[in-house]
């Protein structure tokens, strides 16, 4: 099997490290994994008021706002505003904060332990009446997550939510198909195999 669907309706739910938040995790390797032990980790969080990031030295970051009125982001003093699939990457070393600019916010996150992966994130968006065969997706030699933020997307058949997600490895044959066009988040994660004592 190389394909797999996520629903959000089943995305584990944790506070985060600092205990300031919530997180909704998409998909972590090695299975089992908590903030300690990951490789990579793929979740969603609801965010209101300004609220500090928990501390994550030699971890690679990314974040992208998925939902809600708009974001701020702060990482060493210095403000950023990213726009609704736009992505900010930094370090889990540096000294950041963030909150919604309105109402609230959705992001998405991405987060990769040096040196046990490589990743990299963002947007793909299918046109109407179109299909993608996944094998144009999924890494070489690694692990491809898709997550549906707008419009519809089925995979062989089975029909995506919002905020549902497709992991795909090397040798994936399943094709996307959209009717009304669909904008997808692409999580490319290089080195999916982990050392056995970083798995505990």
């Amino acid at each position: 099997m190389t394909t797999t669907v996520l629903h959000h309706d089943d995305y584990a739910q944790s506070r985060w490290k600092n205990g300031l938040g919530v997180t909704h995790t998409v998909d972590i390797a090695p299975e089992g994994a908590d903030f300690d032990t990951f490789a990579w980790r793929v979740s969603m969080a609801d965010v209101g008021e300004p609220t500090p990031f928990s501390p994550l030295p030699g971890v690679d970051r990314w974040l992208m706002p998925v939902a809600g009125s708009g974001f701020e982001l702060t990482i060493n003093g210095a403000s950023y505003r990213p726009a609704r699939g736009e992505v900010v990457r930094f370090s889990g070393d540096n000294d950041a904060a963030g909150g919604a600019s309105g109402s609230g916010s959705r992001d998405l996150n991405l987060m990769v332990r040096r040196p046990h992966a490589a990743a990299d994130l963002r947007t793909l968006a299918i046109a109407a009446n179109a299909s993608l065969d996944a094998r144009t997706l999924a890494a070489h030699g690694g692990t491809m997550l898709a997550i549906l933020l707008d419009g519809d997307a089925q995979v062989d058949g089975i029909s995506l939510s919002r905020f549902d997600a497709v992991r795909l490895t090397e040798n994936a044959c399943e094709t996307f198909e959209t009717a009304a066009g669909c904008l997808l988040a692409i999580a490319s994660l290089a080195g999916a195999a982990v050392s056995a004592e970083l798995a505990g």
